[in-house]
């Protein structure tokens, strides 16, 4: 009878759930380390790949320019993509994590500066509101007398690192 009981009522004993939350939590706890760093490296890449969009759409504006004989002037290079991220949230002035969430990006007109506020911690950039914001600056290139280009930099003041 007790052979019997056991085959129609199949279930799992205690000893065996107390292994099943071990063998999970072992694999939690060597995964979730994984997940993390996989998360940093794909925002730095986004990050940089941002960055380099930016920097593409400025040679552009300024080709553009230069062939239509017209001024060449630092300005929104988010303007001269055909779309804007759907991170991008606009012109503001002043920038604070407020309007500037993490992980998003704004254009602040006053010093020309293109800010992104990381979801990931890091070193150095700007302080605003307790967060650290990674900025760039649009910057005129200088030959003589003539601007010949426009360049995105940091400047050591807010240089940064993840």
């Amino acid at each position: 009878m007790g052979l019997r009981n056991k085959l129609e009522n199949p279930g799992f004993t205690l000893i065996e759930l107390v292994i099943i939350i071990v063998v999970l939590g072992i694999l939690a706890a060597v995964a979730l380390p994984r997940l993390f760093m996989i998360t940093e490296e794909a925002e730095k890449a986004a990050v940089d790949n941002m960055r380099s969009t930016l920097e593409s759409s400025l040679a552009i504006h300024v080709a553009k320019q230069f062939m239509n004989g017209q001024q060449i002037a630092p300005h929104n290079p988010f303007d001269d993509l055909s779309n804007s991220p759907s991170n991008y949230n606009g012109t503001l002035d002043p920038i604070n994590p407020a309007n500037t969430p993490d992980g998003t990006w704004s254009w602040r007109p006053s010093g020309g500066w293109i800010m992104y506020n990381p979801t990931a911690s890091i070193t150095g950039g700007w302080t605003s509101g307790g967060e650290q914001f990674i900025i760039y600056q649009v910057q005129a290139v200088i030959d003589g007398t003539d601007t010949v280009g426009l360049k995105l930099t940091t400047t050591p003041t807010y240089a940064y690192s993840w």
